[in-house]
């Protein structure tokens, strides 16, 4: 039975969602010596220091996020895990080796989920209620991982687009409901706007760098005025000014993770004055069918 997909909004203007993926800066797919894990305890560590003062700028503003936890991350620094749940962050999973859900089978996709299911539980006794795959590779409401989260008790996905290649392009852009045999998910995607000629992501750093603030706010502003929470996702590495050169990337990954890097904490800044952010559960509890 396909999955029944039914549109959600906010009664009235919808709120701006903070998200963070919370890796390292090894942490990038598409890249067969970056993405092998047997690689990583080789490469600096530098996601603590990142994290914590990415923290200290949210609040600063007294701004909450919603920080998707890889498992990975969570078991060797479990005291992030603990200072986001403290700071009265909300705590998602981003998967135990941020790899493709995809790549992966069911029974692959739940193993990954359900071992960064306990590295969250043991590092700060918080078990998670929402998800985002690596690089939104959840592709189509038809995808099985979803039956997979909804079995294990998800309420909330964070991992689908509408934009090609990420997602299809008849995905919903804003919030839905898909139900599903195993139970019913939220689904919560992220912002996006037109650019060079075409629509693309433009809730994060990566559009932060590429184009203006007025093209952001204005992409920002027709979907929470239709309803429709912007959600936008940032990653510490993008903060880091000391960023590992990361010799031997391809090209276009290259140009994806790098280009204008340095104007990022600035725009953030600005960007964080202009309103408050919340997380992905203070919006749900605002939505309704449309």
């Amino acid at each position: 039975m396909p999955p029944i997909v039914t549109p959600l909004r906010t009664p009235g203007r919808a709120p701006r969602v903070l998200t963070i993926d919370a890796e390292e800066w090894f942490h990038v797919c598409g890249d067969e010596y970056y993405s092998d894990p047997r690689r990583w305890s080789g490469f600096a560590p530098r996601f603590e220091r990142a994290f914590a003062e990415l923290l200290d700028r949210i609040a600063l503003g007294g701004h909450r996020a919603t920080v998707f936890f890889l498992g990975w991350i969570a078991e060797r620094y479990p005291d992030a895990v603990r200072e986001a749940r403290d700071r009265g962050h909300e705590i998602g999973l981003h998967g135990h080796l941020h790899r493709r859900a995809d790549e992966l089978s069911p029974e692959q996709f739940r193993e990954d989920l359900l071992r960064g299911l306990e590295r969250l539980d043991s590092a700060s006794g918080v078990r998670p209620r929402v998800y985002r795959a690596a690089e939104w590779s959840i592709r189509s409401p038809e995808d099985p991982a979803l039956s997979v989260l909804a079995e294990e008790g998800f309420r909330c996905d964070a991992s689908l687009t509408s934009i090609p290649p990420l997602g299809r392009a008849d995905n919903l852009p804003g919030p839905h409901r898909i139900e599903l045999t195993e139970g019913a998910l939220v689904e919560m995607p992220p912002l996006t706007g037109p650019g060079f000629g075409r629509r693309v992501p433009t809730g994060g750093g990566w559009a932060f760098r590429m184009f203006s603030a007025g093209r952001l706010a204005e992409s920002e502003e027709s979907y929470r005025s239709s309803g429709r929470p912007a959600v936008f996702t940032f990653h510490p590495w993008e903060f880091d000014p000391d960023h590992p050169p990361m010799d031997g990337l391809a090209p276009l990954l290259r140009l994806v993770h790098f280009w204008n890097l340095r104007s990022l904490p600035e725009r953030f800044e600005s960007w964080l004055e202009r309103d408050r952010c919340e997380t992905v559960g203070d919006a749900l509890a605002q939505l309704e069918a449309a």
